[in-house]
């Protein structure tokens, strides 16, 4: 295995456990090792690029070689080592939905349906591929994961586009603009793998209810007022998450930020975190909000 390989896997395992133990953006760190996964592509020795990334992408049959299973993982951070648009408008995209997401539901719930996304898209590709010649590699099914997450979650959140503030559409049809988007791929020849995406997307609409319990925003709704939350924003974050909270109109987001707002506050009697239980919000020592 080249020295590089081995260093990409070091990179995401430690990037991997930092973000689980400190809670600390993952994709924010994600994307940082995406990155540092394409210098090592690079640097060592630029006209060795190709057979390097050819090492940590993912062929069907590495399934069935041990020596190579470890390209279902560095797949997900390797990118096409002809230029920089791949990497480019693939992490432009986790910063536009992955780090909303990951502030509404928790680093470590990111965390996993980020992986599971990927993982679950590149077997999907291992599917139907399997007879084929060929390899994947791009945070695209981890990508389409986290979205399809977060259109099962909050469908009626709003994004906007990049270069038009204004301008802003539902995630549900951001989600029909991206399966659209691969049934042309899949009547093409682009070489891009659609299986992947679908696979993944899929898997994050599956996971995110079974991970985020849902039902928590009805009850956090119906035991806590606006005139409480405002005698907990304390900070500047707080603050801001209240401004979010108070200038929403659509209900499940709504909840959604307050939920986030009570993850984050902290009990007025002791200090210690607030947790929402069946009947009440209450601080880790029983006191009641």
């Amino acid at each position: 295995m080249d020295a590089a390989v081995v260093a990409v896997i070091a990179v995401i395992i430690g990037t991997t456990a930092f973000s689980w133990w400190k809670q600390s953006m993952f994709s924010v760190l994600v994307s940082i090792a995406c990155v540092v996964t394409m210098l090592l592509m690079y640097l060592p020795d630029p006209d060795n690029r190709f057979a390097i990334q050819f090492q940590l992408a993912f062929a069907p049959r590495d399934l069935i070689d041990p020596s190579h299973m470890t390209s279902v993982i560095t797949s997900m951070y390797t990118h096409d080592v002809r230029g920089f648009t791949h990497i480019f408008f693939n992490l432009l995209v986790l910063f536009l939905i992955g780090m909303p997401f990951e502030e509404r539901i928790g680093t470590r719930r990111f965390i996993v349906v980020y992986l599971l996304s990927g993982l679950v898209g590149t077997l999907v590709f291992a599917l139907f591929r399997w007879n084929d010649l060929v390899i994947a590699f791009g945070a695209s099914g981890s990508i389409s994961g986290v979205l399809g997450a977060f259109i099962r979650l909050y469908p009626h959140e709003k994004m906007s586009l990049l270069f038009i503030p204004s301008l802003t559409f539902p995630l549900w049809l951001v989600g029909l603009g991206f399966l659209a988007l691969q049934v042309v791929y899949a009547m093409g020849s682009y070489g891009i793998a659609y299986e992947a995406h679908l696979g993944g997307m899929l898997a994050g609409m599956a996971i995110a209810p079974i991970l985020v319990k849902t039902p928590m925003h009805k009850r956090v709704k119906r035991m806590i007022s606006l005139s409480s939350l405002r005698k907990l924003a304390k900070t500047p974050e707080l603050k801001a998450i209240l401004r979010r909270i108070e200038d929403e109109d659509l209900p499940d987001v709504r909840s959604a930020w307050v939920e986030q707002f009570i993850s984050k506050a902290k009990c007025p009697h002791c200090g210690s975190p607030l947790k929402v239980t069946k009947e009440s919000v209450m601080c880790e020592k029983g006191h009641l909000l």
